[in-house]
Parts: C-alpha cells; sequence; structure tokens
C-alpha cells in the first residue's frame, strides 16, 4: 500500500473534505483527487461518498479508517519516542491502565510525574484489563497497568502490588447484620459486575465457580464507581477494591461480606511490549510508582 495515498485518506476522513485536506498536506486540490481515485482502484471499492458539502466515509472507508487511525498514532508516538530519547524532558508519556489502578493509584502518581516534569505531555487511556493489553500490543501506549491475568502473546507482566477485592452489601441487605456467612449463601443473589473482558470479572467467576455458587442475576458496569454506587441503593453483591470504599467502609454505608473465603486479593501488574527497554518518561514514573 503507498503510505501517501493512504495519508491522503485519512487526512480527507479527519477533515471532510478535498479542499480541507488539500489545506493541511499543501497539495493541490485535482492532485488529491487523482491520488485518492488511485487508491480506491486498488482496493476495488468506493471509500467516500461524494457530498455538496464535504466527504462522507462508505461502510468500507470506515473500515480503512480504522486501521489508519492505528497506523499514524504509531507513527506519532514512534516521533515522540524518539524526541523523549533525546531529553527525557520533553515528549509523551502515553500509558493504559484498567479501571481500579486508572482511577485510584495512577492521578496521584502522574500529578507528581507532571510537577517534576513539566514539558511531558501526559495521557492515560482507562479501560478494562483485556482492552489495555491490546492497546500496548498494538503499539498505542508504552506501558499498561491492569488487574487481571495477561492472555495475549508478545507481552510481559511484572507484579507491582496486592490489591483486596472486598464483597459487599448495602447496610440494609440482608446479609448485612450476618456475623459468619457461607459462600453458598449467595446462591442466586443479583451480582453487580464489570463487563466481559474485565481482570475483575473474570476472577471473581473463576472464585465463584470453585465455590460451586450459583451465580443469579448479573448486572452489568463500566466502572468501579457506577458499581459502588449501585451496591449503595441495594442492587446487590459487589466485589469492590478496598482502597475504592475506605469512607463508605468506615460510615457503614457499605458491609463487608464476613466470608474469608470471598475476600480475593489479585496481583496489580505492569505490562510492556517483550523486548522494549522503558524510555526515560516511562522510568521515572515507575520509581515515582513504587514511592
Amino acid at each position: 500500500m503507498n503510505l501517501h495515498h493512504l495519508l491522503v485518506f485519512h487526512t480527507i476522513a479527519k477533515t471532510g473534505s478535498i479542499t480541507a485536506c488539500a489545506k493541511a498536506l499543501h497539495i493541490s486540490q485535482p492532485a488529491l483527487s487523482r491520488e485518492l481515485r488511485k487508491l480506491e482502484e486498488r482496493f476495488g471499492l468506493t471509500l467516500f461518498e461524494r457530498q455538496p458539502r464535504g466527504m462522507r466515509l462508505t461502510h468500507a472507508g470506515e473500515v480503512l479508517a480504522e486501521y489508519a487511525d492505528r497506523l499514524f498514532d504509531i507513527a506519532r508516538t514512534a516521533d515522540l519516542a524518539m524526541k523523549e530519547l533525546a531529553s527525557a524532558k520533553i515528549g509523551h508519556l502515553s500509558i493504559a491502565a484498567s479501571n481500579t489502578i486508572g482511577t485510584y493509584v495512577l492521578p496521584g502518581v502522574l500529578a507528581r510525574f507532571r510537577r517534576n516534569n513539566p514539558g511531558v505531555k501526559v495521557s492515560l487511556f482507562v479501560s478494562n484489563t483485556e482492552q489495555v493489553a491490546q492497546a500496548v500490543a498494538d503499539m498505542r501506549y508504552s506501558l499498561g497497568f491492569i488487574e487481571g491475568p495477561l492472555h495475549i502473546n508478545g507481552l510481559t507482566a511484572t507484579h507491582f502490588r496486592e490489591d483486596d477485592l472486598l464483597p459487599v452489601v448495602a447496610a440494609w441487605h440482608r446479609l448485612a447484620d450476618a456475623t459468619a456467612i457461607n459462600p453458598r449463601d449467595l446462591n442466586d443473589e443479583p451480582l453487580l459486575m464489570r463487563e466481559v473482558g474485565s481482570g475483575t470479572r473474570e476472577l471473581i467467576a473463576a472464585v465463584l465457580e470453585d465455590l460451586d455458587v450459583q451465580q443469579g442475576s448479573i448486572m452489568e458496569f463500566g466502572n468501579t464507581e457506577a458499581i459502588k454506587q449501585a451496591a449503595i441503593h441495594g442492587g446487590g453483591i459487589a466485589w469492590l477494591p478496598a482502597i475504592s470504599i475506605t469512607d463508605e467502609l468506615a460510615n457503614d454505608v457499605l458491609i463487608p461480606l464476613p466470608c474469608a473465603q470471598l475476600t480475593l486479593r489479585r496481583t496489580l501488574s505492569i505490562v510492556r511490549r517483550a523486548a522494549v527497554p522503558d524510555g526515560p518518561a516511562e522510568r521515572e514514573l515507575l520509581s515515582l510508582l513504587e514511592q
């Protein structure tokens, strides 16, 4: 594939018109039209619908645009990485983290990093474990921080701390006053869980299966805070990171279930592409994280 043709396509997709693309790339409109036509002829597909006011991606164009976005994101990251090698005080720290780490662990560390390195642009992508690991494998981020198992080849995982997941209920839940419970007391109870792909959900599901607990109806949420609020309002049983509910536990808004088998300890890990060394900015961030 001709990368210049792909750049033309990518720029038209981003700007929405041949005219705007011509200004952005400093190329004449007729030349751009010819190059776009060559790309469409190569694929045998129409990539844009020509409209009176601009260009609209076809379905084929939308598919190609996703790949072009990833490719030029990688190119941008590579360019910034080279600049960072020249100076640890400039460049772009681009990292990804799963929900608990991205919400409760990294913000304070990143604030300290930014005070020490005001010239470094910082980007944090927060998603679930599966998506974070895939984003690192795709070279969109230099480091990932996950709270579940790693299932992608070509990455390495390094432990950096432990985290407890506590089973909790609202103060007025039927199990809230129990002095001790058996795991099977949870049979058919409504559960509040993260979405499929979350390391937290994978861990909880495996433990419940091992304990022969019959899962009740599951309500899915995309982040920890939403699960916490649902638990507070009596939506069901939730496993929440201890770091995320210190105030709620202290004020008896949420009550931990008294069952050691249901309190889970998980490993939080740093994921990298194998054999790719950390840059200066990544090394400083990890040093702050250790502190």
